[in-house]
């Protein structure tokens, strides 16, 4: 039974219906029970709240003072579980509503313009609500309820979560124009060797990954000149300033090559099982409509598969 204290949301529908028609008779007709079971409730309710609440005669019952608020707030009750039920059916027919994402940042800005088009063209009842932030804050954000799911970067060792794969990145070497020249001669070992590589500041998980790259193949990471972003360490690689290990999203479409206006650099991939990452879509456990996550996932899987 639904219940609010002693009283039901029934008792709610009974009260209203006996001011709405002013007989109880008809009122017990619209809630379809009997008369005695309708007078029989709203005298319980009557003895809970401690008032009278109807003014009864043989001719029907006229709301009292009292009772004409009471009724205002009972209508207000009823509205607000309308709504929520409303809700709850919009809920279960499709994925409406708001939904809070996080993002890492150095794939934000070459994932969310990919996916926010398609996913508000494919679920236009969905309002997006993002955060963007590092991995160990968007996990914290999701313990806490703050954020639905989160696009980050394996490795990630956190009990509680769900996950999706997304795509399989690869890490691409990047360089100025004449340094790629210089890598693509016949000492491209020493070229390597005399190059500094820039890196991200601490807490991003991809300069943990470029520093693993760079231990593997012999490269110098320069951690006194460190970015708070892909796209600073984008220019200062076009200004000369060295090398650089990029996501690949942030060297393909509009952020490809020289004169797309997003630096004057080159990127080749680098070879090797370890010079990529995984993203993936995680979410906690407990999320009520765990499959609607799995849907979004696959439709961000199939669109970041396409070339952009």
């Amino acid at each position: 039974m639904e219940t609010i204290g002693r009283m039901n949301l029934r008792d709610l529908d009974y009260l209203v219906a006996v001011a709405d028609t002013g007989h109880f008779g008809l009122a017990a007709d619209r809630c379809r029970v009997s008369q005695p079971t309708l007078s029989m409730q709203v005298k319980k309710l009557e003895a809970e709240l401690g008032t009278a609440l109807f003014e009864r005669s043989p001719r029907g019952a006229l709301t009292t003072a009292i009772g004409a608020a009471i009724v205002a707030r009972a209508r207000h009750v009823q509205e607000e579980v309308r709504q929520m039920r409303e809700l709850a059916a919009r809920g279960a027919a499709g994925f409406v509503g708001m939904l809070r994402l996080g993002v890492i940042p150095t794939a934000g800005p070459y994932i969310l313009p990919r996916i926010l088009p398609v996913i508000q063209a494919t679920y236009p009842r969905l309002e997006a609500h993002l955060r963007e932030a590092m991995t160990a804050r968007l996990l914290a954000l999701l313990h806490a309820n703050e954020l639905d799911a989160a696009i980050v970067s394996e490795p990630i060792d956190e009990p509680g979560l769900d996950r999706a794969d997304l795509l399989r990145e690869r890490f691409m070497l990047t360089a100025s124009p004449a340094q790629a020249a210089a890598l693509a001669g016949p000492d491209r070992a020493a070229a390597l060797a005399g190059a500094p590589v820039l890196m991200l500041e601490d807490g991003h998980c991809l300069k943990d990954q470029t520093v693993l790259v760079c231990r593997r193949l012999g490269l110098q990471p320069v951690l006194r000149v460190q970015a708070s972003s892909v796209e600073t360490l984008r220019q200062m690689v076009a200004l000369d300033y060295g090398l650089a290990v990029l996501p690949e999203l942030a060297t393909r479409g509009r952020f490809a090559g020289p004169g797309s206006g997003a630096g004057a650099v080159v990127a080749e991939p680098l070879a090797g099982a370890d010079c990529s990452r995984q993203l993936v879509l995680v979410w906690r456990r407990t999320f009520p409509r765990p499959e609607q996550l799995q849907t979004l996932a696959r439709l961000i899987r199939q669109e970041l598969a396409t070339d952009g």
